[in-house]
């Protein structure tokens, strides 16, 4: 099984977009999650790409996520369901000349699916960060899911892929990175 790779890996952010948020499935715990991987890409100096599904009718990035992203706020707009459908999103990948998506976002059993698919088509490792993920309907998001984990992709949550990013608490940005990851834990795993 293969390792994420600090050198390798990409963060790769679909389509949490402002309009989906109210009918999501635990709509918080995708929000605090991609929250907690952007902080800690941005940390380790890891590339996000971000991508946004007709924001004209389905409004930007969610706010929480604009913020974490600054000026790294660059989305790659598609209409495409699979990111790597979009002529766009294809080329920001190559260029970062990286193997290995980190992938979040919604919903997994359109956008996420049809991007791990042809991700794994392509050659790339596909690392689904299931906390950081959701769908509309509970069953849509764990069936997405299942299925992606079925094609090939290995499931993560959001927390382990920080730590497996730094691979040891001697890394500099180790304290950093658990300031952040201690911050918004609680909202993603519970008491929050």
């Amino acid at each position: 099984m293969a390792r994420l790779n600090l050198n390798e890996a990409v963060l790769v952010v679909v389509d949490v977009q402002e309009r989906f948020m109210p009918v999501l499935f635990e709509p918080q715990r995708l929000v605090s999650a991609c929250q907690l991987l952007i902080g800690g890409a941005k940390i380790l100096g890891l590339p996000v790409l971000v991508t946004e599904q007709l924001p004209e009718k389905l409004g930007p990035t969610v706010t929480e996520l604009r913020e974490v992203l600054g000026s790294d706020y660059r989305p790659i707009v598609k209409a495409e369901f699979s990111a790597f459908a979009n002529e766009s999103f294809r080329r920001a990948f190559a260029a970062t000349g990286r193997t290995q998506l980190i992938l979040c976002g919604i919903e997994a059993h359109v956008c996420i699916r049809q991007t791990t698919l042809d991700a794994l088509d392509l050659g790339y490792d596909v690392f689904l960060v299931e906390d950081a993920i959701s769908s509309r309907y509970e069953f849509l998001y764990r069936s997405g899911v299942q299925s992606c984990l079925e094609a090939g992709a290995r499931r993560t949550n959001a927390e382990a892929v920080l730590f497996e990013l730094m691979a040891t608490a001697e890394h500099p940005q180790f304290r950093e990175v658990q300031n952040l990851v201690k911050s918004l834990a609680p909202k993603i795993y519970g008491d929050g």
